[in-house]
């Protein structure tokens, strides 16, 4: 296989990448100007510069290519709607184009369980409908997978969905640091006792999954939940970082009526200040704090014959290790 990787410095893009070289793929990553490429160079993987608002550098990107993997997007609990968009959607529509036009065999696009709304979400499967939220980063997912669907009926364009949970692992600039940031500082408080349960996904068996659904016939045209397959409470993976690095395990705990008073003023107070970075406490990362988040895999087990090839315990700590491993250059 021939593929194209987008967002191949970040999580998810570098993870995939890894997994494809070491199984004899050939890997071209999409890169913008100024980007790490370090760890892609390390793998030996072919770097072609280009960015989504580019047609001309997508046209160049994908020519030669079998598969596309489009890994790249906006993510963000407070970007506006435009700037994400532009990335999102727009980014998404001239990639499609392109790869149409260049006979791409196969398009598998990593969408995001927040396409499933702000609620209670139990071993959800892929037949939940989306739920509009009125937030950009889950208007402009819900556009981009309509989209999606939408070419790929008009043109004939074979593409496979994957959506994914909250992803961690290597070369994470999301999740992790945040995590880390608020046990540093003897910050972080749980919601509730923090023992609602929610499903992650290690960034190593999301890269298996979108590669078995790039290679089964079957996964044409159809959408995938990956995940790391078992829940874990927020306290447990809390409580097994800081252990990780030796870090006091946090002691405070706020009711969930009080959080969601705090979130709202907190959210009200930046939005009339048109503050650029996103309040102390606002509903996504009160989501990822409290909601319970378990969704179903048993779809992509049955048809591609995905089993998370790490278990969470072994992942969780590779992914510390990783991290103490890079104190200092932006890991942790």
């Amino acid at each position: 296989m021939k593929a194209l990787v987008t967002g191949a410095t970040g999580c998810v893009g570098s993870g995939l990448a890894e997994l494809l070289v070491s199984r004899g793929h050939g890997v071209r990553a999409l890169v913008r100007r100024g980007s790490d490429t370090a760890f892609l160079r390390s793998l030996g993987a072919e770097l072609r510069e280009g960015d989504l608002a580019d047609a001309a550098s997508l046209a160049g990107a994908v020519e030669g290519i079998e598969v596309v993997f489009h890994c790249a997007a906006q993510v963000s609990d407070w970007a506006g709607l435009e700037e994400m968009r532009l990335v999102n959607v727009r980014g998404l529509e001239l990639l499609l184009q392109a790869s149409a036009a260049a006979g791409v065999r196969r398009f598998v696009y990593m969408s995001s369980m927040v396409v499933l709304g702000m609620g209670r979400q139990e071993n959800l499967d892929e037949s939940a409908p989306f739920v509009r939220t009125g937030d950009n980063y889950n208007t402009t997912k819900i556009k981009a997978e309509r989209l999606l669907w939408s070419f790929s009926r008009s043109r004939g364009l074979p593409v496979t969905v994957i959506r994914a949970p909250y992803v961690y692992g290597p070369r994470d600039r999301q999740m992790f640091p945040r995590i880390l940031a608020y046990l540093r500082n003897g910050r972080y408080a749980y919601v509730a006792g923090g023992r609602n349960p929610f499903t992650l996904v290690y960034a190593g068996n999301l890269a298996e999954g979108l590669r078995r659904a790039a290679e089964a016939p079957a996964a044409a045209g159809q959408v995938y939940n990956i995940t790391d397959g078992a829940a874990v409470t927020r306290r447990e993976l809390i409580e097994r970082i800081a252990d990780g690095f030796g870090l006091p395990r946090p002691r405070k705990n706020i009711p969930y009526p009080l959080a969601a008073a705090v979130c709202a003023v907190c959210e009200l107070a930046a939005k009339l200040l048109r503050l650029r970075t996103p309040p102390i406490l606002n509903r996504f990362r009160l989501k990822f704090m409290h909601t319970h988040l378990t969704f179903d895999i048993s779809k992509a087990r049955r048809e591609i014959g995905y089993e998370p090839p790490v278990p969470f315990e072994a992942a969780l700590r590779e992914t510390i290790e990783w991290f103490k491993s890079h104190e200092g250059e932006g890991g942790a």
